[in-house]
């Protein structure tokens, strides 16, 4: 009776509390993808009977049971908004209803979806004699259950072979003696493992810690110099307190931010910028989230010059960071090459022809892109391109190959029959390949090619004399 009561006073409370917040997550979830914001499904409970389930949705609507019934790490499954709500556990929210209808408690066994239903056969079937809950060993446990499931083996079978009888066994072990003391002790670990989770740290720091580190600099000099600038030297007075606060405030919540705006999902050498995009927003929402605790929690008398000029500081010393680690791993990276090793000149210097030359650059030790060619003289010539300059047009083939001793040309386009003629006498005199990318397999189907239609040949051709090329040409013509 009395873990009865405790169980509606609290979920009231979580409801009232949690109430903007679920309003906020169901408008993202509406606008992220159509369809119902609350995700009901039928779950075993106490003693295996039925009852609905509600979920905040993390898939789209029109799924419904396809594909596994767990959810892996990176399931493709998952919508953009579904995936937070997944690392930060928000999806549970609507829980606290059914534990005020009596059909769920805050400490408990996960209710198992029906497709499992068999799994509690034995010894096992005494775990549906506890009314299930939110909170329990499993819970914190399994607190990332998504990132147990290996590579190369089926989910759903996995689950019933590994994870569900770990899971019922730990559930049997504990609630067997379980008490009300025991109870509140896994509810406050479950509500710090829950936030604490929703970043997989060990794995974050050891993909990302040089980055991180630097992140955690910039901040603290960021703080740092808003306030030297702001009080023209170190803050005194009442002003001290708030500059001690920020030091530890700050990378407390600017990093958490970023991290779930994505700010470290690639690694630094392909910054880009969708990831400026995201280092912005997320360190926009980091400082203005900091700024409010402070005023709000800490201290009242925090200037409001502060966080914006530290925001851009920030922002300028962690790009500045990215963008210098970027073309140093670029450096570091551009192995020698032999002379004996190919040395392809691209021809095309457009979205495809830089594609190709990173392709060629980045995935080949042995090739090295000497730069690209290009005949719209007006937009290319001169530019750099994947570290590449564009060193000419057709007109300069010849001049390129006396300075850079190119030995294959590659083309990003499907050259006009007597452009086409044109390279390939020139290559055949110069005894350079040429490589036509759009009409060699697997390409040639990527570009509309009719099956059977016999592209141009991209071999080089056997030296013949001239009054047969002459034939070959006008045969061509």
């Amino acid at each position: 009776m009395t873990k009865r009561v405790l169980d509606v006073i609290f979920a009231s409370l979580g409801l009232f509390l949690a109430a903007p917040l679920l309003v906020l997550l169901a408008v993202l979830i509406k606008v992220d993808s159509p369809g119902r914001v609350i995700f009901s499904q039928p779950r075993l409970g106490k003693g295996g009977k039925p009852f609905r389930l509600h979920k905040l949705r993390k898939f789209p609507d029109h799924w419904d049971s396809a594909g596994p019934g767990v959810t892996v790490a990176g399931d493709a499954r998952m919508t953009r908004i579904g995936r937070y709500l997944e690392r930060t556990k928000l999806d549970e929210l609507p829980q606290l209803w059914s534990i005020l209808r009596g059909e769920m408690s805050f400490v408990g066994p996960r209710p198992e979806s029906l497709r499992y239903a068999d799994l509690f056969r034995g010894e096992l079937a005494e775990v549906l004699d506890y009314v299930p809950g939110i909170f329990g060993p499993n819970q914190i446990a399994f607190r990332n259950e998504s990132e147990l499931y290996p590579p190369d083996r089926d989910p759903d079978d996995f689950y019933r072979r590994v994870l569900f009888p770990q899971k019922a066994k730990a559930d049997i072990a504990y609630f067997r003696g379980a008490s009300l003391w025991s109870d509140l002790a896994w509810i406050a670990r479950g509500l710090w493992v829950s936030l604490a989770g929703a970043i997989d740290w060990r794995r974050m720091i050891g993909l990302h810690g040089p980055i991180l580190l630097l992140d955690l600099l910039s901040l603290e000099a960021a703080w740092l110099l808003a306030n030297l600038i702001r009080f023209e030297g170190l803050p005194w007075g009442g002003n001290w307190p708030v500059f001690l606060s920020g030091l530890w405030l700050v990378p407390a919540v600017v990093i958490p931010t970023l991290v779930l705006f994505g700010a470290y999902r690639h690694p630094v050498r392909y910054f880009a910028f969708t990831d400026a995009v995201r280092l912005v927003l997320g360190s926009s929402f980091g400082w203005i989230v900091a700024y409010l605790i402070m005023v709000g929690v800490l201290h009242r008398n925090a200037s409001f010059f502060l966080a914006p000029f530290a925001l851009l500081l920030s922002l300028a010393s962690m790009g500045t960071v990215r963008l210098l680690r970027r073309e140093w791993w670029r450096e570091s990276n551009r192995r020698p090459r032999h002379d004996h090793h190919p040395r392809i000149l691209v021809y095309g210097a457009g979205a495809r022809g830089s594609a190709l030359a990173a392709f060629l650059d980045q995935g080949f030790v042995c090739a090295r892109v000497i730069g690209f060619l290009d005949d719209q003289d007006a937009l290319f010539r001169g530019r750099v391109i994947q570290g590449r300059r564009v060193l000419g047009s057709e007109r300069d083939l010849s001049t390129v190959h006396a300075v850079h001793a190119v030995n294959q040309i590659w083309t990003s386009f499907e050259p006009e029959i007597h452009k086409h003629r044109r390279l390939r006498h020139w290559c055949e005199q110069n005894r350079v390949k040429l490589v036509v990318v759009p009409t060699s397999e697997p390409f040639r189907s990527l570009c509309g090619y009719v099956p059977g239609e016999a592209p141009f040949s991209t071999e080089l051709p056997q030296v013949s004399s001239s009054r047969t090329r002459a034939r070959g040409d006008q045969a061509v013509a």
